[in-house]
């Protein structure tokens, strides 16, 4: 299977916070963008949120032009109807793989063999999307990390009948349009980053539940304590620096203190209705009262700041 090279227009299927945040790049980018979504306020509500983000990818160099290219950006009555008029798909509906497989059926009786097809899930396998396609070959887990429009982020995963080609195309594709893609090598649960993400964040329900530490300790421990050194450099290296100039043999050698650490660590249950009663108490601490809204546009604006100074194209070592 060989994938349009250069697709012109971009069919985005569900314009929620995701497909509204990929429908910002592509237009940032200078793709024209055909969309569809079943809510009737659908159209209104992505106008106005990639008004609100265009400021933010001017910021951080994805968009180039002083205005939002209106005349770029459309709606489509279907599935159907968006793959007929596009080059490349990216599905954004809920992870629900009934309701998904049912847009991928809709999308193969009208677009040609080629068009390949991505999806956003965070965590269903791609082979378990394609399981009942006639072209499974198309199919590949392009996953983004919210914000969308911001964290350059993207997990590039293929299924067992995704064409090798298709896996290469996604890479070269999402490097041109100025994220970060990379490729997941095997289907396990929740794919690469989310499994990172949730080994800290189990520890810290863990810490919440026992009593460990406050709510805002927690969070400081993150924010200026891990924070800084991982918004600069992965986890294996600071593994690695940890042994000084000896690197990771002499932070091996430190090896069954360490193990005992690492079995330590809690293994908290998320359904607990005691545990969850803690984590509601910790979230309104944390959040002092201020409304999400304003917690999520003070957060974008950190964002736009640290992606300036350490984002893509900032790496001098």
């Amino acid at each position: 299977m060989l994938p349009q090279e250069d697709p012109k227009r971009i069919g985005l299927i569900g314009t929620g916070s995701v497909g509204s945040g990929w429908a910002a790049i592509y237009l940032a980018r200078g793709y024209e963008v055909v969309a569809c979504d079943p809510a009737s306020d659908a159209e209104q509500r992505m106008r106005v949120f990639i008004a609100d983000t265009w400021d933010a990818l001017q910021r951080i160099g994805l968009a180039t032009s002083d205005r939002v290219p209106e005349n770029k950006l459309s709606f489509a009555a279907g599935a159907g109807a968006v793959a007929a008029a596009s080059d490349f798909v990216q599905e954004n509906a809920p992870e629900n793989l009934v309701l998904k497989q049912a847009v991928y059926a809709e999308i193969e009786e009208a677009a040609p063999a080629t068009l390949v097809i991505g999806s956003s899930t965070g965590g269903i396998p791609p082979s378990q999307l394609q399981a009942k396609m006639r072209h499974p070959e198309r199919l590949i887990v392009c996953h983004p990390f919210n914000p969308p429009h911001l964290v350059p982020l993207i997990e590039i995963i293929g299924g067992e009948k995704t064409a090798p080609e298709v896996v290469d195309w996604a890479l070269r594709f999402f490097t041109a349009l100025g994220k970060k893609p990379i490729r997941v090598d095997k289907e396990v649960t929740a794919f690469l980053t989310n499994r990172l993400q949730f080994a800290l964040l189990r520890e810290a329900v863990h810490c919440v539940a026992e009593g460990i530490a406050s709510p805002q300790a927690i969070e400081d421990a993150m924010r200026y304590g891990l924070g800084p050194r991982w918004a600069v450099m992965g986890a294996l290296t600071t593994l690695t620096l940890a042994g000084g100039e000896g690197g990771m043999p002499h932070v091996l050698k430190m090896a069954p203190e360490l193990q005992k650490w690492m079995d330590a660590c809690g293994t908290p249950q998320m359904t607990s209705p005691e545990v969850q009663a803690k984590l509601v108490a910790a979230a309104e601490e944390i959040t002092k009262g201020r409304p999400l809204p304003d917690i999520i546009a003070w957060r974008n604006e950190r964002l736009v700041d640290l992606l300036r100074a350490v984002g893509p194209g900032t790496e001098k070592a």
